[in-house]
């Protein structure tokens, strides 16, 4: 039981990877002609090229996403996360679920750890090496999504292109703290959209994804706020100390592989 909520924890935590959004304007207004697909791209290339180039950064992220009900409804919960990335090797996401619970991951360039205070336990997986391996060691590993966990990585701008069908501008936008370029583009699997400033440092505002393969087409959305390009950690910040009374478990993908492979029997006793 106290693993299933780990898990559940986890998965709020770390749940879905990069991009997506569809690709048409709102009812009432005409998107931009597919000509703008070469300026679509060079915008997106330059927001992924840009965070894959910077030493560390740090932001606030408010989220939501679907939930598939058995009735076939989409219901939305919600999160904020703190990201806190220094490369090569230190990552640590903080989340608040909209119930109130909380969830921590670290990454210290040791091992990957995570921890939720409200069910107190942790788990914890050695993977020494940079950043980047460790999150593929979270995604294909430990079996864990990392929501837009792309954009950590240094090999984001390759990534893009290498899955992108198409991507065009939709129209500027206005309505942000500053002004912003919208876009939308597609892939195998997910269509998504991003708010990308005009002008300064093309860190992104607002990302849609739509799982157009999943049951329903769920999305999920996110707000980028408070993006800090020096964030200096203090020290300490990226070491965790399980507090008292907290239980390590392990990680379900390690269950998994520890599980004796034991055959069934068959009736008659043969096996």
């Amino acid at each position: 039981m106290i693993l299933r909520k780990l898990l559940i924890a986890v998965i709020c935590l770390l749940s879905a990877c990069l991009v997506a959004a569809p690709g048409s304007a709102a009812q009432g207004q005409a998107a931009v002609p597919s000509g703008s697909q070469a300026d679509g791209m060079a915008i997106l290339m330059r927001m992924a090229n840009f965070l894959a180039q910077a030493g560390q950064f740090s932001f606030r992220l408010s989220a939501g996403y679907d939930v598939l009900q058995e009735t076939g409804q989409k219901i939305e919960f919600g999160e904020v996360r703190q990201v806190t990335l220094v490369r090569p090797d230190r990552m640590r996401v903080d989340t608040e679920r909209s119930d109130g619970e909380k969830a921590q991951a670290i990454f210290n360039g040791q091992e990957i750890i995570v921890y939720s205070p409200g069910d107190k336990v942790y788990a914890t997986a050695g993977k020494p090496g940079d950043l980047d391996s460790a999150l593929r060691y979270l995604v294909n590993d430990l079996q864990l999504r990392l929501p837009l966990s792309l954009m950590y990585v240094r090999d984001f701008p390759a990534e893009l292109e290498r899955r992108m069908l198409s991507v065009d501008v939709v129209e500027k936008v206005a309505a942000m703290d500053v002004p912003c370029i919208h876009l939308a583009g597609r892939t195998d699997t997910v269509d998504f959209q991003f708010w990308i400033p005009t002008e300064g440092d093309p860190l992104p505002r607002r990302v849609v994804m739509t799982y157009k393969l999943a049951e329903g087409q769920p999305q999920f959305w996110a707000n980028f706020t408070e993006w800090n390009l020096s964030p200096n950690p203090p020290q300490g910040f990226f070491s965790f100390t399980p507090p008292e009374g907290v239980q390590r478990i392990a990680f379900l993908a390690e269950l998994e592989v520890a599980k004796p492979d034991v055959k069934k029997v068959k009736k008659g006793g043969k096996k």
